[in-house]
């Protein structure tokens, strides 16, 4: 705690007055006594746990952070309304590469970004209990477990596509397409939940859909990153989510021989 208290803080003079008056409103807030031997046990109690509360809560923190500091991960979010651009490589086990592609996203309207521990983790999987309608495409085992399902709709249309990852920390960015709008940023219990839509129609490439709809559920303490995205309504979107029951898997999430910078994260068949 040294670092913490220098010793060159000044502390200043006591007011007896304003001490007087703060301790004749705290002691009635609590219901003791105004004057008498009754109000000098509730004084010396109130102060004594005043004291434990605040040294408890600064120690606390401390430790939090300390703890914390190199398990957590950060999501970064950025309009954009530039090209967003970067790379997907094959590589062999020492390291050459075999394929190389540069990736370039000319409709970019968001980009997602990381900081966190580069440390090897699994991948979740979810459950849904609520879905608007049957599956077409995914990966489901006998439990009922997913980390990707979707319903491709009929036409243009897909109404939704569940998918879960892992965030990756560095250089590697995440675009959404279109003119994204943030319609809701909250907390969901240890999930940090952003809604969000994007209108496609001053897009240059061609889009087979005019807007999508996106639910994203990141979790700080493991860099989990559920999307919940589609043609259909925010609304439902939202319900297909908060009815997810997410655990982690015993799946690692991408085989060592590709490297890559970007993804797109907007729906799409299979």
């Amino acid at each position: 705690m040294d670092s913490q208290c220098p010793e060159t803080v000044e502390l200043g003079k006591a007011d007896e007055t304003q001490n007087a008056r703060i301790r004749e409103s705290v002691l009635k807030k609590i219901g003791a006594a105004e004057s008498g031997a009754e109000n000098k046990k509730p004084r010396r109690v109130l102060r004594k746990s005043l004291r434990t509360v605040l040294l408890a809560a600064v120690i606390a923190a401390m430790m939090g952070t300390a703890a914390f500091a190199g398990s957590r991960y950060f999501l970064n979010l950025r309009q954009t309304e530039t090209p967003v651009s970067g790379y997907w490589r094959e590589v062999d086990d020492e390291g050459r590469i075999l394929n190389e592609q540069k990736l370039v996203y000319p409709d970019a309207g968001m980009v997602l970004s990381f900081e966190g521990p580069l440390e090897t983790r699994n991948l979740p999987e979810f459950r849904c209990w609520y879905l608007p309608s049957e599956s077409t495409f995914g990966f489901t085992d006998a439990e009922g477990w997913s980390k990707y399902l979707s319903d491709n709709g009929s036409g243009p249309s897909i109404p939704y596509v569940v998918g879960a990852g892992i965030v990756r920390p560095g250089n590697h960015r995440l675009v959404i397409n279109g003119k994204v709008s943030v319609v809701c940023e909250e907390d969901w219990g240890d999930w940090h939940v952003i809604e969000l839509t994007s209108d496609y129609t001053a897009c240059k490439q061609h889009w087979a859909y005019e807007r999508a709809n996106y639910v994203l559920l990141f979790r700080p303490e493991t860099g989990w990153l559920i999307q919940v995205s589609g043609t259909a309504e925010l609304e439902t979107l939202v319900h297909i989510a908060r009815e997810l029951e997410i655990r982690e898997s015993g799946q690692a999430p991408y085989p060592g021989s590709y490297d890559e910078t970007i993804g797109m994260i907007d729906p799409g068949r299979g």
